[in-house]
């Protein structure tokens, strides 16, 4: 019985010794293990926040905690972020923030620049993410189905008058689901709805290429440097609906071009330092 118990000790003290040496060999394993952790202690943070918004809930300012973890979290992937034009966020209004959206790992880029009294819009299924979706809610979190279009509008609605009402920033990714490809995919129009009816500012937000270190397709997650550009602020003032169109395709190429511009800064920035 005793040399069973040594022999298995033996495997697990192998089994540990080995994983450092397939997580550096295999990038498959690293991205896996990395992904991992990343969420993993996103639902940690989810947590710390959940309990902490529990005594004020529904409030954007309960995000400071959420800012301050990610922030610190963030160092232990070895990713660095390099905001510009940050100062087109300390606007004393209300205002909608249009952001391009690659991954999750975007979660990174936001709460690095997020404002003071902003809450983002969420799908639906969020809501349902354990201690995520729970802290997401307490922060003020604006929930959307993406199924079903009347409430949907009526969720706009409501924020239109919550904007107006109480001078609170929304954070949205315009182009409904994570876009792994490069470039950006074609713009919904609810943010823009939102930004018209409410007839608020719309600041668009562009976030660089993340191919120098991260790939779905490839299973690659190492560590780089991105460029989180924030843009001056669009008036919406005097416009209708029947605007939205030509204002959604001209923010989306305003963005489209930055994405372009600062993505090739970083990857021959990445060339010039090897």
């Amino acid at each position: 019985m005793l040399i069973g118990l040594d022999w298995l000790q033996w495997a697990v003290i192998a089994c540990l010794l080995t994983l450092p040496i397939i997580y550096e060999l295999n990038n498959t394993f690293k991205y896996y293990a990395k992904f991992i952790l990343y969420y993993i202690l996103v639902m940690l943070v989810g947590t710390v926040v959940m309990v902490y918004s529990l005594f004020r809930p529904r409030r954007p300012e309960n995000s400071w905690l959420a800012n301050w973890l990610v922030n610190h979290m963030r160092c232990l992937f070895g990713l660095s972020i390099e905001v510009r034009g940050r100062e087109n966020l300390k606007y004393n209004e209300a205002y909608i923030i249009v952001c391009n959206h690659q991954s999750s790992l975007d979660l990174f880029a936001m709460m690095e620049i997020w404002p003071e009294r902003c809450v983002p819009f969420a799908k639906k299924e969020l809501l349902y993410c354990g201690p995520l979706g729970l802290a997401l809610y307490l922060v003020g979190a604006v929930f959307i189905d993406r199924g079903n279009r009347e409430r949907a509008v009526d969720a706009i609605q409501k924020t239109s008058d919550e904007i107006r009402n109480n001078k609170v920033k929304v954070f949205i990714f315009p182009e409904g689901t994570r876009n792994h490809e490069g470039a950006m995919l074609p713009f919904k129009k609810g943010a823009f709805h939102l930004s018209v009816n409410a007839q608020v500012p719309l600041v668009p937000v562009v976030i660089s290429s993340y191919t120098d270190f991260y790939s779905k397709r490839e299973k690659k997650f190492g560590t780089g440097k991105f460029i989180v550009t924030c843009l001056p602020k669009i008036s919406t003032k005097g416009l209708t609906d029947e605007d939205v169109p030509k204002l959604s395709d001209f923010i989306r190429k305003q963005m489209l071009d930055c994405f372009n511009q600062t993505s090739l800064e970083t990857t021959q920035s990445k060339l010039a330092n090897h």
